[in-house]
């Protein structure tokens, strides 16, 4: 492990790092339902699959992980690696609600198909790589 692995993140790469990650993930998905929609029918009717949803979700969702990122670096020893759990515990458990919407769209508020969960998936798997991705990089240079 590099000495800048175990550093704690200055506020600026924080917001530098963090702010990068957030855009990038937010860009993504927006790229994401652009292709998906072209290679795949997308339910016009199932809401999360508009553009609105897509950004709001994304932005909220990195904005709190840039937020859990600022209080972990100051707890952990090891901020980026401990971090970089809680991300992908995060990323498995945010898939709960589609697996389930999934195994029985009826019970869901949105409507849909059980397809139209899995396709969100896609979503998640999209903003987590990025986010993730972006966000150590960035990171790991300051």
């Amino acid at each position: 492990m590099s000495v800048i692995a175990h550093a704690r993140l200055s506020n600026a790469t924080l917001l530098k790092a963090g702010g990068a990650a957030v855009a990038a993930a937010v860009v993504a998905n927006v790229i994401a339902r652009l292709i998906l929609g072209a290679i795949v029918p997308l339910s016009p009717d199932f809401m999360p699959f508009t553009f609105g949803p897509i950004i709001t979700f994304t932005l909220l969702f990195t904005l709190i992980g840039v937020g859990v990122l600022a209080v972990v670096n100051r707890v952990a020893a090891n901020p980026l690696r401990t971090y970089n759990i809680i991300g992908v515990i995060a990323f498995f458990v945010s898939l709960i609600p589609n697996l389930a919407g999934a195994a029985n769209p009826s019970a869901m508020p949105m409507g849909g198909t059980g397809t139209d969960y899995l396709i969100l998936i896609v979503f998640h798997v999209v903003a987590a790589v990025v986010f993730l991705g972006v966000l150590n990089v960035l990171a790991r240079r300051a």
